[in-house]
């Protein structure tokens, strides 16, 4: 996204700088072709010029414009982005959590059964030591 980001602006900039240098070109080419009087020569200037001017205040405009949108369209993915990263996670947490449980739970029932098992046998071995072969 941020490389579409980086060309489209990018892609502007060169747009915008062939413009203003097409625009130099032409007026300089228009002074030396046109035998035209003084004053006449400086109004055709002052409209060239102020056409130039009101292009490049729109271009600069279209791009605030087209960044501004881009800088939403980036927001709101990284926002969607973050949204899903957390629910993964807190997917993965939830299931972690379980499987100690369970785990713990197996591990005391079988320390339980151990337990019993050995006082069982305590109790078998105690009681076989009270009898005593005569």
């Amino acid at each position: 996204m941020i490389n579409e980001t980086n060309k489209c602006a990018h892609n502007v900039t060169n747009n915008l700088t062939y413009l203003l240098i097409g625009g130099g070109i032409g007026a300089g080419l228009a002074l030396l072709f046109a035998p035209k009087a003084g004053s006449e020569l400086r109004t055709n200037i002052a409209d060239v010029t102020r056409k130039g001017y009101d292009a490049t205040v729109e271009k600069a405009s279209d791009l605030k414009a087209k960044s501004t949108e881009l800088v939403e369209v980036a927001k709101e993915k990284a926002s969607a982005v973050y949204d899903f990263a957390s629910n993964k996670l807190n997917t993965g947490l939830d299931a972690a959590e379980e499987v100690v449980n369970a785990t713990s739970t197996a591990v005391a029932d079988g320390l339980d059964s151990l337990q019993n098992e050995s006082t069982r046998q305590n109790k078998q071995i105690n009681g076989r030591r009270g009898t005593a072969i005569v």
